[in-house]
């Protein structure tokens, strides 16, 4: 459908039908269209250019007359862009109630005038778009062969085509430079004393004194305990008790298989009878013959021989049967896993813990830069309690990096917890949190990606 005819009609009425056409614009290029060749119906002139003056980019041409895609790159349009930079500054400083630049040669220097006869005729208007921010966000230069009237008249053309300029300038905000949300509120925030509040207040806040701390994973172990090992090579039969179990000073905590010993114990047993009857026998020969006396010594040394191979083979036996040392609780895996299997002599079966002397094992990565002091606080949170955390004390940290769990080359650490807390038993998972030197909260938000760029850059 094409727009009515209004070039008959007064200025105010082609004022209005402008008007309609850039509220009706949703583009920057519609926009542009409108104002270099729509504007005709209101004023006439031989050509038209829209400038945007783009903080990221720089001024460039971004709408010509006559023109549906014009070239920034042109010589025309890279001198376009010379002289918006050369009359920028003053286009920003025009008085609102006459934002009009009548442009001439002797405003431009000498390289730039000596061009102007190539590219523009003699009379040029140039428009400042500004927007509700009062910056400029483009320049349209309307240029014609006609002098420019030097006064204006409140039902002219040319005024009316300043109030148009004011148009088109709120509309190219609202297309292009229309600030947004968040942009709003950041300028909004950093005007004014506000700014100067909120550094003021982020640098309290980075100044809040604080330890540096790490957290790494943790356990519940006995600081007090020892190691149950196998006596001797053998097959484990069976596990006396469950594991976790509370045990006695002697209880037998498990057997090896002793079918093999007993056997030998048996036949040793047999051969210590026979060796026994034989210097009996022995005895009785040399009370009547004198000569039988020799036999006699050697019937009792190869009964005392034989004492001692059954006195060896039951102290074997009785290794067989793994007693507890002292008092506390035997802590091992699950016992399907140990019954039948092999163990060699000294090989760690399980461990023997006393329940009321509670520390704390951790793994803490060789990459944390927390200073691991002795006697450092610690506080662990348990899995199964997260809200009731336990205090404990740093005892020491290894110096050689260990294999964690996890996975982790870390340092072990291990701590003792302060009293004995009702929720804690050895065995429990969960976080430490080890606390170091005395620092401030910047510091401690930003030593990480300081680390990370020395460690980078080499600084």
């Amino acid at each position: 459908m094409n727009a009515p005819d209004t070039r008959g009609a007064t200025a105010p009425s082609r004022f209005y039908a402008l008007a309609a056409r850039t509220e009706a614009a949703t583009t920057a290029a519609e926009l542009g269209f409108v104002a270099c060749n729509e504007t005709r119906l209101l004023v006439d002139y031989r050509q038209a250019a829209l400038m945007s003056l783009s903080a990221a980019r720089g001024p460039r041409l971004v709408s010509h007359s006559g023109l549906a895609d014009p070239d920034p790159n042109t010589p025309y349009a890279l001198w376009l862009v010379a002289v918006t930079r050369k009359i920028a500054a003053r286009c920003a400083e025009l008085p609102a109630t006459a934002r009009v630049l009548p442009l001439s040669p002797e405003m431009l220097g000498e390289e730039l005038a000596g061009e102007w006869g190539e590219w523009l005729p003699a009379h040029v208007w140039v428009l400042p778009l500004v927007g509700p921010d009062k910056n400029v966000g483009a320049l349209l230069f309307l240029a014609r062969d006609e002098a420019w009237p030097t006064t204006l008249v409140s039902d002219g053309a040319e005024f009316a085509l300043l109030q148009l300029a004011s148009l088109y300038g709120y509309a190219w905000w609202s297309l292009v430079a229309r600030p947004t949300r968040w942009q709003r509120w950041w300028r909004k925030a950093s005007s004014g004393r506000r700014l100067h509040y909120a550094l003021a207040a982020l640098l309290l806040v980075l100044l809040i004194p604080m330890r540096e701390y790490t957290l790494v994973p943790a356990e519940i172990i006995s600081t007090r305990s020892q190691v149950i090992a196998s006596p001797r090579e053998g097959v484990i039969h069976r596990m006396k008790v469950l594991p976790n179990t509370p045990v006695k000073a002697g209880q037998v905590l498990a057997e090896l298989d002793d079918t093999t010993l007993r056997n030998k114990l048996a036949v040793a047993r047999a051969e210590l009878a026979t060796a026994s009857v034989e210097m009996h026998q022995a005895a009785q020969q040399a009370i009547e013959s004198q000569n039988a006396k020799a036999d006699l010594g050697m019937a009792e040394g190869k009964w005392r021989e034989r004492q001692v191979d059954v006195d060896s083979l039951q102290r074997e036996v009785d290794k067989l049967a793994i007693r507890a040392p002292a008092d506390g609780v035997f802590v091992y895996s699950d016992p399907d896993d140990w019954a039948g299997r092999p163990v060699q002599t000294g090989e760690r079966i399980g461990l023997l813990a006393d329940p009321h002397a509670l520390g704390v094992r951790a793994w803490a990565p060789v990459g944390e830069a927390t200073n691991l002091a002795p006697q450092a606080p610690m506080t662990v949170f348990l899995k199964v309690a997260p809200l009731s955390p336990l205090d404990a004390r740093l005892d020491y940290a290894g110096y050689q990096p260990v294999e964690a769990p996890n996975g982790v080359a870390s340092y072990m650490l291990r701590g003792t917890i302060d009293g004995t807390p009702p929720g804690a038993r050895i065995g429990l998972q969960g976080t430490a949190r080890v606390s170091g030197r005395w620092s401030v909260l910047g510091y401690l938000m930003l030593r990480r990606p300081l680390a990370t760029v020395r460690a980078w850059s080499g600084l």
